[in-house]
């Protein structure tokens, strides 16, 4: 009988880049361009956190293998990934995958790009180990979800660590039993709560961060023969069970090989967690009606609103009811709501704490959740939100979002793309990199050898 990781180790050591579809390779890019875009987004917002993890990582020294995003500074690969990580999760601006419940590219693409300046590979090599990292970030995640979040485990740092493990050992060109013991070495070293969404929330890129720089180590020991503990997911003691106590293997299995992941993930056009992005859709229509009703949008023409929202949503993201540091902002479906409404907007400059006004204040006093799992079906794709606005006046508008911005059922388009690109470079770099950025990164599956678009961001 074959098992999971097994099957895993078999697929991604077989992988080519003429097995990724065309569609594969677009989505591809555009996560790729979108990485870059949520990097400079977490170098912007993150700044305090990022100035301190800089004064530690960079006094390790060490070889210079990999470059760090808008720095002149070259790490060693472990090192460099996980600080480009730190910068990628910073803005909570990165790509995800709802059944996954976390975030991919933070920490994959941060450990392969980090790895492949050490190596002479191409383009092509490039993304199919980013493919493979997603296949089981994406996968093993979803196996265990939504009772790794219970739990209180994140994701993002869990799975990821055996993702960056498969990834890197792909790039390395490891066999399938290579391949099986990196993923079995990274695997023991997951890690990552979720209490950082409640409080301390400039440190969560601390989990993606981890799983990259242990995705590099794991790959590392691998290619020198380490033997690693055999069913490192699947055993009793594995880490499958360890996350969770109800465990779906078919999420693994049942399409491996048919579909790639990657086209089932989501970009997020707020810098906020994912689970606040529904409210604001919600918000920004509900707006609308109001200018079209009242001329106006004021609190005082609103009694209460109602936010019919699934229990997941309110246990991450619900819980910060009036933020009180720009951390807070990302992590409050009623600061984000409240805010949407008032402005038609929520994006990087409404981070800030100083945005929180009274008007902000009382408008967020007037909202109430309502739990409601209709608004959640992983199968199904919906992960939503109903928005109920009453005014003084007797008067119920309300707005439903069941597939929010971004996900692959309702993409967001290029031009949005480039858009975030835009908005998210602000004035840390400037347009003639962001073009060279975007070209580079067009024709990334004709570099004959992989040159680095990290190199770009300085």
């Amino acid at each position: 009988m074959t098992h999971p990781t097994q099957q895993l180790a078999h697929f991604i050591a077989g992988l080519t880049y003429e097995d990724l579809p065309p569609e594969v390779v677009s989505t591809t890019k555009d996560y790729i361009v979108d990485y870059y875009a949520a990097a400079l987004a977490g170098i912007r917002v993150n700044a305090t956190f990022n100035r301190a993890m800089e004064d530690v990582v960079f006094s390790m020294g060490g070889k210079e293998e990999a470059s760090v995003l808008c720095s002149d500074r070259r790490l060693p690969v472990a090192e460099a990934a996980y600080m480009n990580a730190i910068y990628a999760h910073g803005a909570d601006m990165d790509d995800g995958n709802r059944k996954a419940m976390g975030h991919v590219a933070a920490h994959v693409m941060s450990a392969v790009f980090a790895l492949a300046e050490s190596l002479t590979v191409s383009g092509k090599d490039v993304m199919v180990a980013i493919n493979a990292g997603y296949e089981v970030y994406n996968r093993i995640a979803a196996t265990v979800q939504p009772g790794l979040a219970r739990r209180g485990f994140h994701s993002t740092g869990t799975a990821g660590s055996v993702a960056c493990g498969a990834a890197c050992a792909k790039l390395l060109g490891l066999d399938e039993h290579g391949i099986y013991n990196a993923m079995s070495l990274a695997a023991i070293q997951a890690s990552g709560l979720l209490i950082i969404t409640e409080s301390g929330q400039a440190c969560k890129p601390i989990n993606p961060a981890n799983a990259a720089r242990a995705g590099v180590l794991s790959a590392y020991l691998a290619a020198r023969g380490i033997e690693a503990p055999v069913y490192p997911l699947e055993s009793k003691k594995g880490w499958l069970h360890a996350m969770a106590d109800e465990v779906d293997e078919s999420e693994i299995t049942e399409t491996l090989g048919k579909t790639f992941t990657i086209c089932e993930s989501y970009l997020k056009p707020y810098p906020s967690c994912r689970h606040t992005h529904p409210g604001i859709e919600c918000a920004t229509v509900l707006r609308r009606m109001l200018l079209e009703k009242y001329g106006r949008v004021s609190v005082e023409d609103i009694d209460c609103i109602e936010i019919y929202i699934y229990k997941n949503a309110i246990n991450i993201a619900g819980q910060v009811v009036i933020p009180k540091t720009s951390e807070e902002s990302k992590f409050s479906i009623h600061y984000a709501l409240a805010t949407a409404l008032l402005k038609g907007h929520f994006d990087l400059d409404d981070l800030p704490v100083e945005n929180v006004t009274d008007e902000i204040r009382a408008l967020i006093n007037k909202i109430t959740f309502v739990e409601d799992e209709s608004m959640e079906n992983r199968k199904a794709g919906i992960r939503g939100s109903r928005v109920l606005v009453k005014a003084q006046d007797g008067e119920e508008m309300t707005h439903t979002v069941l597939i929010p911005k971004g996900d692959a059922a309702n993409p967001m388009t290029r031009v949005e793309l480039l858009a975030k690109l835009r908005a998210c470079a602000g004035d840390v770099l400037s347009p003639d990199r962001q073009d060279a950025l975007l070209s580079q990164v067009g024709g990334f599956d004709e570099i004959p050898t992989y040159e680095s678009v990290n190199a770009l961001i300085r």
